[in-house]
């Protein structure tokens, strides 16, 4: 058998593991679906979104109606040796919600003598007398917005969860390559070292490092395995996508619809679809508070009917009413009236508090986000000072008066505030994000 040379096959390995890496790559927008595929609460928001969009066009879209089709019976209908005995079967086709009425069409079927004719057909359309529909209609809304809340929710855990992993891979990685290379100087210079001052000061700089190597470790561990593979990339897609969430938040604009129903409709730069929800739930609530009365009213349905009398070939109009009214309800009208009356008050409060916590929530950010400036500054200094200490040991070590060693553990000591001041950028990154997210940017 022919033996494949030894270059070929690390060639061939060296391919394979290529077209792995380019495989498992993926894009901040790959990763960004694949993990809302896989959270149930995005899923589940989703859901309820869908829900209530369709709940809302019964009133959006009033002229399409619900086509339901029946069939009744006033007395048996059956066929036997004899043909058709005596009886009748209505089938109905009833349009619901048909700009708030119900539109009904009945064509009866009628058997006699054995053979089945076609009754009298008729046609009705009832609606109750006292209807709230614009109430109905707002709190239909109202879901909608409060729904794209909790998918808009969804997605920014999800975004912000996928960045945090994205940075830590490049900080971590970076910070446990260097504390490897550090703690094998130290421990190289600590060997060498007679001088007891010295040698305690090695060795609690030795203990740190293994610390810092055991800390970066767990974090990478904890990282997601999507982000592994394509994590400097994917950095740099994170860096690149700030620069668009900052816009909003410079701005002070907005990106949610003023109209849940119509997202391409700009809102009020302090308004959140949970705060359009909660005003519009308040508006409804007004409404019915304005009907107080009507838990204590019967709501009878009024019903205007056509039939053609096949026989006599006349057309017969008709206008009814029925309704049903508890006398005695345990106090149910009582509640429902009280609820009227309270729910503005209540619904008010609930609108106070959102807006309150919107407003604290994006001045937390911002302190958060000028104590990590100051923390920049700070860092800034600790890397100058850094960079003076490495110069003065190059200039000691090109002299003769310092070795190898001490010049690469200043070196190092340069590089480790150099990545400690990129863990303050991506922590700035991060509020930037979340600043962002008040404004319902990057979606």
């Amino acid at each position: 058998m022919r033996r494949i040379p030894k270059v070929k096959i690390l060639a061939l390995c060296a391919w394979i593991a290529a077209a792995s890496a380019a495989v498992s790559a993926q894009s901040w927008d790959q990763l960004y679906q694949a993990r809302l595929q896989a959270s149930s609460a995005y899923l589940e928001s989703k859901l309820a979104l869908k829900t209530a969009e369709l709940a809302y066009d019964q009133y959006a879209k009033p002229y399409i109606p619900t086509v339901a089709i029946a069939t009744t019976t006033s007395s048996s209908l059956s066929l036997g040796s004899d043909g058709f005995s005596s009886g009748s079967l209505t089938p109905s086709i009833t349009f619901e919600n048909l700009l708030g009425a119900d539109l009904a069409i009945k064509t009866p079927l009628v058997a006699s003598s054995g053979s089945l004719g076609f009754g009298n057909p008729s046609v009705s359309l009832t609606r109750k007398l006292f209807v709230e529909t614009e109430a109905d209609r707002l709190d239909a809304l109202a879901a909608v917005a409060a729904a794209r809340a909790t998918v808009r929710n969804a997605e920014n855990a999800v975004r912000i969860a996928l960045a945090t992993d994205i940075l830590n891979a490049n900080y971590y990685a970076s910070l446990l390559e260097v504390d490897r290379r550090n703690l094998a100087t130290l421990e190289r210079v600590r060997k060498a070292t007679v001088d007891p001052n010295y040698a305690r000061e090695l060795d609690k700089r030795i203990l740190q490092a293994q610390r810092s190597m055991l800390v970066a470790q767990g974090a990478l561990e904890n990282i997601a395995d999507d982000v592994g593979p394509n994590a400097e990339a994917l950095n740099a897609e994170v860096l690149r996508m700030q620069e668009e969430w900052a816009k909003y938040v410079d701005s002070g604009q907005t990106a949610e619809p003023s109209d849940p129903s119509d997202p391409s409709d700009p809102a009020d730069p302090a308004d959140s679809l949970e705060i359009q929800g909660l005003k519009l739930s308040l508006e409804a609530a007004e409404r019915r508070k304005a009907f107080a009365l009507l838990p204590w009213l019967p709501n009878p349905s009024v019903t205007a009917s056509l039939a053609y009398d096949v026989d006599a070939g006349a057309l017969d109009w008709g206008l009814s009413f029925s309704l049903s009214y508890k006398a005695f309800d345990k106090g149910q009208n009582s509640l429902n009236a009280l609820k009227r009356g309270e729910y503005p008050k209540i619904l008010a409060i609930k609108l106070d508090t959102a807006r309150r916590n919107r407003s604290d929530g994006i001045r937390k950010t911002r302190d958060a986000l000028k104590l990590l400036e100051l923390d920049r500054r700070i860092q800034d200094l600790e890397i100058a000072d850094a960079e003076d200490a490495a110069r003065l040991m190059q200039r000691l070590y090109d002299g003769g008066y310092a070795t190898e060693d001490n010049l690469v553990i200043a070196q190092i000591d340069l590089e480790v505030e150099k990545i400690l001041g990129r863990k303050i950028d991506f922590d700035m990154l991060i509020q930037r994000l979340n600043l962002a997210n008040y404004f319902g940017a990057g979606s």
